[in-house]
């Protein structure tokens, strides 16, 4: 019977206290010519992996480690120094690439800025005479709702760009332009505080409803 070259396997290697181990074929030995790569540069594992032969190796769970933690990889010494040296020669390119990429990204992200305030002022209807204040609404509530990666409501593509607008002037009015915080401050444990939590939370919406009316038309 031949036995299975496991170098073509990308396999999950087990750093346990007997040596490398896998769920299926046991305890392991690491091929003749292999060396570990420690987790960390992106670029270098990519090109090992492209390059076809490892394993991956892992810190299996414990006691006091719930979940396994990813090492590095196993893989052919040669293909580890190519890929090494390929990061060294490309390193000046690959940064230029990722400051050009950042640069984009900050374009974008000014742009999109820009935009969601700009649908805030168109939310809240104030007239010229009220146009500072609206500015000023709009660009601290779009600043604070689309924080990047913050799962705030400026992120969230499953609502418009006029829903998202709604909600983040709302939200900002409710937080920073009615008693909102005063009353949850107030809030005592005598009665049952996830009703008068509501109960807050409902005044405040009526107390955002009530900022808008008066501010969107003039003042007598």
């Amino acid at each position: 019977m031949i036995e299975e070259d496991l170098t073509r396997l990308h396999l999950d290697v087990y750093d346990t206290r007997e040596g490398p181990w896998n769920p299926v074929h046991g305890e392991l030995e690491i091929p003749a010519g292999w060396d570990f790569l420690p987790s960390g540069d992106a670029f270098v594992t990519r090109t090992v992996k492209a390059a076809g032969s490892y394993w991956v190796a892992w810190r299996p769970r414990g006691r006091n480690r719930p979940h396994r933690r990813r090492l590095g990889l196993w893989a052919p010494r040669t293909a580890i120094e190519a890929a090494q040296l390929a990061a060294e020669a490309t390193e000046a390119e690959r940064a230029r690439r990722r400051d050009q990429g950042a640069r984009s990204r900050e374009r974008q992200e000014a742009a999109y800025l820009e935009e969601l305030a700009n649908a805030i002022r168109r939310f809240l209807e104030f007239p010229p005479e009220y146009a500072g204040l609206a500015d000023e609404i709009a660009e601290a509530a779009a600043a604070q709702t689309a924080v990047v990666g913050s799962g705030r409501v400026g992120r969230t593509r499953t609502l418009t760009l006029d829903q998202r607008a709604a909600l983040a002037a709302r939200a900002y009015i409710r937080h920073h332009l009615t008693g909102y915080h005063d009353a949850l401050d107030d809030l005592t444990t005598e009665w049952d505080d996830e009703y008068l939590y509501r109960q807050i939370k409902a005044d405040a919406q009526h107390a955002v409803d009530e900022f808008l009316a008066n501010h969107r038309q003039l003042m007598p």
